[in-house]
């Protein structure tokens, strides 16, 4: 009777994972797709401190606010997300300049490099909008080192040039956003009640891509 009831336990426990595998797997495709169409909608700023040294960190948000005022003066107004794209690929080293005058006036001497390409990003939570973990095209500039903490925002639409610091989406740019993303954007935007599940299932997602367990090998030893 005892190995009759093992028997059964073990039989719900194999059902069980193989439904929790099932379901992961269906989460993590879903995720994936849904972050690349959000991805191809948007462009984000990456910049990265030569280390995490007060200093240095405090000297990250200073080229922040420098470069976000300069990108606000001659960012193209109503740019679609083509010409932010080759607004931003033609700036780059005047960026650069832009970071470089400020790491000077502050008394160093760290590298900079600007780069457009694409990067892999954290979940995000702005104050209207929660972008998952995926790879994003961006604007990358590294300061020194690079290895130092990162500061994050979105280009296009332009929420981090319209307010560095309320890093809250206007309505112009959601409505621009809303049109970009259709369906999608209502997993992002906190409309009228958010759904705090769909960051709760961003988040599983990534840290189930960090851990760096392979789905092939997961579903191998249960099925």
């Amino acid at each position: 009777m005892m190995r009759f009831n093992i028997n059964i336990n073990k039989k719900f426990l194999s059902s069980a994972a193989k439904l929790f595998v099932a379901v992961l797997v269906l989460c993590v495709i879903y995720s994936g797709v849904t972050q690349k169409q959000i991805a191809d909608s948007v462009v984000r700023l990456h910049i990265v401190a030569n280390s995490n040294t007060l200093e240095d960190q405090d000297l990250k948000l200073k080229v922040r606010d420098g470069i976000l005022e300069y990108v606000k003066e001659k960012y193209p107004e109503g740019a679609t997300r083509e010409q932010t794209v080759q607004y931003l690929k033609d700036n780059l080293s005047e960026l650069e300049e832009v970071a470089s005058r400020i790491i000077k006036e502050n008394g160093k001497d760290h590298k900079v490099e600007a780069k457009y390409g694409v990067f892999s990003f954290p979940t995000k939570e702005y104050e209207n909008i929660t972008l998952p973990a995926g790879m994003y095209e961006a604007v990358r500039i590294e300061l020194g080192e690079a290895e130092g903490e990162n500061w994050w925002c979105v280009m296009f639409p332009p929420l981090c040039v319209a307010d560095a610091h309320s890093l809250k989406m206007d309505e112009q740019a959601m409505s621009q956003l809303e049109k970009e993303l259709g369906p999608n954007y209502r997993l992002i935007a906190d409309i009228a009640d958010k759904d705090v599940d769909i960051k709760v299932r961003f988040r599983i997602v990534e840290l189930f891509q960090k851990s760096g367990i392979k789905l092939a090998e997961l579903i191998s030893h249960l099925f």
